[in-house]
């Protein structure tokens, strides 16, 4: 099989082959995830006795992910490999590949203990996993590990790149964007060299475009750009009710949004409540008279950590129908990778319920504490973008 490969990163794999660390740091459609499958899969293809295993934070990846990237990429082949989608791996001849998450770091050293010796090992996304995760991985791993990661913000990398084993490459590294993403980039590149640092455009140039590190100082949502409609539009679909539990005894505010998507590809929130202080069988009653009042399809509960996963079990226990959602662990990279979704492509419904539930979403920053809100709007968001495939800008 042939392969049409970038030769930046030809030449990087190359110059690493006998590097325990191969480090890769780069911008939205840089190609790096890309390309260490395109690598891994040939490893996989035509080495022997190989076991390789690739990791990612999201459970979704068989359809969405690492797994279906390299579906798509060696799909010309895949019929001489027995394949096991239950499991998530690939054999072929004497070589094995795994796909692999691990989506709640609580127990991330336990799976990492448990999966034994491996040749390859791949972590996507590894600004989302723990440091002694990654070095228990390394333990028992023979060859060499994969990494790579979008410049969000600091975190333990740095500690393992060298002059050698590091390469940042950004999307005009990428011959395979189409000419509207091509577009879209120069477009952010030119605003964000005409902003001021610290705004939200020199952040998106820089750390979107340009694979860098960089801050945002000022406020990232306002009045500017958080957008209220008193016309709640006809043709109103796939309505979704999104919950992010805490244990609302006066700390994090327990959120719910009851959300839909129009025939003009915008998502409006029509309700919103939150709480930081209430009982959770009068959240559960919020959410049975939203599904009474409105043709609700979902209603997605976060079920990170333990106090998500009892207010679902408790619903499924009192027969409200829920489905359990997971969310990327790091709330800024999962929301400031949305902005332009939130920012363009949401309306609310101007009621002042939900003018009260945006005065917390103008609060959000890095580091924020008061950020309950903006996640779980976003949480709605995302979940119309991986279910129904909407709201999508390109990416």
């Amino acid at each position: 099989m042939k392969l049409t490969t970038i030769k930046k990163y030809r030449d990087f794999f190359k110059a690493t082959e006998k590097e325990p660390f191969v480090i890769l740091q780069g911008s939205k459609r840089s190609g790096k995830t890309y390309a260490i499958l395109q690598n891994i899969g040939l490893a996989f293809l035509t080495d022997k006795n190989k076991k390789i295993q690739c990791f990612s934070e999201s459970p979704k990846q068989q359809n969405f992910g690492l797994m279906s990237d390299f579906n798509n990429i060696f799909n010309p082949i895949l019929h001489r490999v027995k394949t096991n989608a239950t499991q998530k791996t690939f054999t072929y001849r004497n070589n094995q590949l795994a796909f692999i998450n691990i989506a709640d770091n609580t127990n991330a050293n336990d799976i990492a203990n448990s999966l034994g010796a491996c040749d390859v090992r791949f972590i996507n996304e590894c600004n989302t996993f723990a440091k002694e995760t990654v070095e228990k991985l390394q333990i028992n791993n023979r060859e060499k590990l994969f990494l790579d990661f979008n410049p969000y913000r600091k975190f333990w990398i740095d500690d393992l790149i060298t002059e050698r084993n590091f390469l940042k490459t950004t999307w005009k590294d990428n011959p395979f964007l189409t000419q509207n993403q091509i577009a879209l980039f120069t477009q952010w590149t030119e605003q964000g060299q005409r902003s001021e640092i610290g705004s939200y455009d020199y952040w998106r140039w820089q750390v979107l475009c340009e694979g860098n590190y960089a801050d945002i100082t000022g406020e990232v949502f306002t009045t500017e750009n958080i957008h209220f409609s008193d016309k709640k539009p006809e043709g109103l679909h796939n309505f979704i009710i999104f919950a992010d539990p805490s244990n609302a005894k006066g700390g994090d505010n327990f959120a719910l949004t009851l959300t839909a998507t129009d025939t003009n590809g915008k998502v409006w929130l029509i309700d919103s409540f939150s709480r930081n202080k209430i009982e959770k069988v009068l959240i559960a009653e919020k959410i049975k008279e939203w599904q009474r009042d409105y043709p609700v399809q979902r209603t997605l509960i976060e079920t990170n950590g333990q106090i998500g996963l009892k207010f679902y079990n408790d619903c499924v226990a009192s027969q409200i129908p829920v489905e359990g959602w997971y969310s990327r662990t790091d709330k800024y990279e999962r929301i400031m990778s949305n902005f332009d979704v939130i920012t363009q492509k949401l309306f609310i419904f101007d009621t002042l319920q939900n003018r009260e539930f945006a005065q917390q979403i103008y609060t959000f920053k890095i580091d924020c504490d008061n950020d309950d809100n903006i996640d779980c709007l976003n949480n709605a968001i995302l979940a119309y973008i991986l279910i129904y495939g909407e709201l999508k800008i390109l990416f």
